[in-house]
C-alpha cells in the first residue's frame, strides 16, 4: 500500500474528522534522500569530506531526521488530503498523532469544523430610506463660525460675567487641609456650571464670593470656599478676512477659497456619514433575511477574544491601569457582539465569492492615501502602512468590505427623504459617543 489513505467522519453538522494514513514508504524515501543529502555535508574524523557512510549518518541523526520529516509529512499530507476531500476547514485543524515511530506509517486525525453552507444572499426587493440633504449658505456660515471660534481669544473686560464668559479664579477651602486652586478658568456655559458655583454668574474682578458645594458628587457633606474672582473675559473672534484665510494657509488667500475649501470637507464628510447610514441599514437588511443556524465555535471563539482585547486595551489607554474581568453579563453581551460578527463575515465571504470579487488595489491606495493625509509626515506615514503586513491586512479587508457593500447596494431599491445638514451631522456624532460609551462594555 503505497498510497495515502483517506477518510472522513462527520462528527455533527460542522465538525469533521479527517483520518489520514501515510505509507512507510513514503517516509522512508524522505528520509533516505535527507541522510544522502546530510552526508555529502558532514566532515567526521576518520573519513573523507562527503564520504561518510549513510549507516553512520543515521546512527548519529536519524531519529531527529524522522521527527523533521515527521512535521513536515503532517503539513504536507493535511493540505493534500483537505483538496482531495475538497474541505475548508474554519480554524486551525487539532492534530492527533495516532502512529508515528520510526520505520512504521504514519497515522493522525485532523479534527476541525467547517464553514456551514449559507444561500447566496440578495436584497432584491428590499427598500432602504436615503437622505437627501443639501449644504446651504447657512450650514457654512455655522461652521466657518465654528472655525473662527477655534481661534479666538479671550479679551479682559471690565464687566460682571455671564454665559458665554470666561472667569479666572481662585478656590480657596475654608474648612479643609485641601490646598487652595489657583487661577482656575471657567467658561460658563448655561446648563453646566457645576453645584454651588452658579455666583460666578454676575461676579466682577476683584470680588470675593462664599459659596459652599458637595464634597463629593451626591454627598451630603459641604465644603466651605471662597472664590476670589481675578478676571472676566469674553470671546473675540478673528475677522473673516484674507488675512483669516492666509493663516489658515489657504493657497489663494481668499475667504472665497476658504468657503470654498470648507465647503468641500463638508461635504466629504457629509457624504462619508450618508454612506455609513446605508451600510448600517444594508448590513441590517442582510442580517435579518438570511438566517445561519449554527456558527462555527472555533470563529466564535477568536473573535470573542479579539473583541476582550480590545476592550482591556481601551480601558489600559483611557484609565492607566488593568480593567478588571468581565463579569458575566458583560461576557453574554460581547458573546452576542461576536455572533453577529461571524454571521456578518460569513455572509459577506458568499457574497465575495458570489460576484468573484478581488481587492481593488486603487481603493487601496485611496484609502492610505486618505488616511496619511491627516498626519503631517504623510509620507512617512505611507510608507509604514506599506511595510506593515497587518496594518495592509486591515486596510485591504476594509477595501474589501466596502466593495461588497457596493454590490448590496446596487440590488436594493430606494425612498428619498429630506433632511437637514445639521440634523443629520448632530444625529452622527450622538451616535458616534453613544458607541464609543458602549463599545468599553
Amino acid at each position: 500500500m503505497n498510497e495515502m489513505q483517506i477518510s472522513v467522519e462527520s462528527v455533527d453538522s460542522l465538525t469533521r474528522r479527517l483520518n489520514v494514513t501515510v505509507p512507510v514508504s513514503q517516509l522512508e524515501q524522505s528520509k533516505h534522500q535527507r541522510l544522502v543529502e546530510l552526508a555529502k555535508k558532514t566532515r567526521l574524523d576518520g573519513f573523507r569530506p562527503g564520504k561518510v557512510p549513510i549507516s553512520v549518518i543515521e546512527k548519529l541523526y536519524g531519529n531527529s531526521i524522522w521527527q523533521d520529516i515527521i512535521e513536515k509529512c503532517l503539513q504536507t499530507s493535511l493540505l493534500a488530503a483537505l483538496e482531495q476531500k475538497a474541505l475548508n476547514p474554519a480554524g486551525q485543524p487539532h492534530i492527533e498523532l495516532i502512529k508515528a515511530e520510526p520505520g512504521t506509517e504514519l497515522t493522525y486525525t485532523a479534527s476541525f469544523e467547517i464553514y456551514p453552507e449559507i444561500e447566496a444572499p440578495e436584497l432584491k426587493g428590499i427598500c432602504l430610506e436615503r437622505l437627501n440633504v443639501v449644504i446651504t449658505e447657512a450650514d457654512l456660515d455655522k461652521v466657518l463660525e465654528q472655525v473662527r471660534s477655534q481661534y479666538a481669544e479671550w479679551i479682559e473686560v471690565s464687566k460682571k460675567a455671564s454665559y458665554g464668559y470666561q472667569v479666572t479664579f481662585d478656590l480657596v477651602f475654608s474648612d479643609s487641609e485641601e490646598k487652595t486652586r489657583r487661577d482656575l478658568q471657567w467658561v460658563l456655559e448655561e446648563g453646566k456650571i457645576p453645584e454651588g458655583f452658579s455666583a460666578l454668574l454676575n461676579s466682577s474682578a476683584g470680588e470675593t464670593l462664599h459659596v459652599s458645594f458637595p464634597k463629593e458628587q451626591g454627598s451630603d457633606e459641604l465644603h466651605l470656599a471662597k472664590l476670589e474672582v481675578k478676571k472676566v473675559a469674553e470671546v473675540k473672534l478673528p475677522d473673516l478676512d484674507n488675512a483669516f484665510a492666509k493663516r489658515l494657509d489657504i493657497k489663494e488667500g481668499t475667504v472665497e477659497a476658504l468657503r470654498d475649501q470648507i465647503r468641500k470637507h463638508m461635504q466629504i464628510e457629509l457624504d462619508r456619514i450618508l454612506r455609513e447610514k446605508l451600510k448600517a441599514q444594508v448590513i441590517e437588511r442582510l442580517m435579518a433575511r438570511y438566517a445561519v443556524e449554527k456558527l462555527p465555535q472555533g470563529l466564535l471563539a477568536q473573535e470573542f477574544q479579539r473583541l476582550e482585547q480590545d476592550i482591556h486595551k481601551k480601558y489600559k489607554q483611557q484609565e492607566g491601569k488593568e480593567k478588571i474581568p468581565l463579569s458575566e453579563i458583560e461576557k453574554a453581551d460581547l458573546m452576542q457582539t461576536a455572533r453577529r460578527r461571524v454571521k456578518l463575515g460569513l455572509l459577506f465571504n458568499v457574497l465575495i465569492e458570489k460576484h468573484h470579487l478581488q481587492v481593488d488595489e486603487t481603493r487601496v491606495q485611496q484609502h492610505i492615501d486618505q488616511l496619511a493625509n491627516a498626519f503631517q509626515f504623510d509620507q512617512m506615514v505611507r510608507d509604514r502602512f506599506y511595510k506593515d503586513k497587518n496594518m495592509m491586512m486591515g486596510i485591504r479587508s476594509s477595501v474589501l468590505e466596502e466593495q461588497v457593500i457596493d454590490k448590496l447596494l446596487e440590488e436594493v431599491e430606494y425612498t428619498e427623504k429630506v433632511a437637514q445638514y445639521a440634523e443629520v451631522m448632530n444625529l452622527s456624532r450622538e451616535n458616534h459617543i453613544a458607541n464609543t460609551e458602549g463599545a468599553t462594555v
